[in-house]
């Protein structure tokens, strides 16, 4: 080999190794970077189990509470319908009891004289 192949050969070969050494040096970053984005989805995956467990948590507790409502507004209406029978068995009574006086008022005017 003459020594400008020589110097063509190391030249080739120095080239190549400049590629490989380029190419590690993306790889690396490449790696660095996808390291970097997985972190970034476990912290994001971690973050919203959180919330989700949270979420589920807080959702339980309101349904719960609006079972509790539903029972106290179940006994409040049953307790109202209660008090609205009675109420109306009362009006009835106090209906019936004015119109018994008003028959003895109109009985007793008569008896008097005033009678209408």
């Amino acid at each position: 080999m003459t020594p400008e192949e020589i110097q063509n050969t190391i030249e080739q070969m120095l080239g190549v190794q400049r590629q490989i050494q380029e190419s590690q040096i993306r790889n690396t970053d490449n790696i660095a970077r996808l390291e970097s984005y997985i972190q970034e989805n476990a912290e994001f995956i971690r973050n919203n189990r959180e919330d989700i467990s949270s979420l589920r948590l807080e959702i339980s507790n309101l349904v719960t509470e609006v079972a509790k409502l539903t029972v106290d507004q179940r006994e409040k209406f049953n307790q109202f319908y209660g008090y609205h029978q009675s109420a109306d068995s009362e009006r009835l009574d106090i209906v019936e009891r004015l119109a018994k006086v008003e028959k003895e008022i109109t009985q007793l005017k008569r008896q008097l004289g005033e009678g209408s």
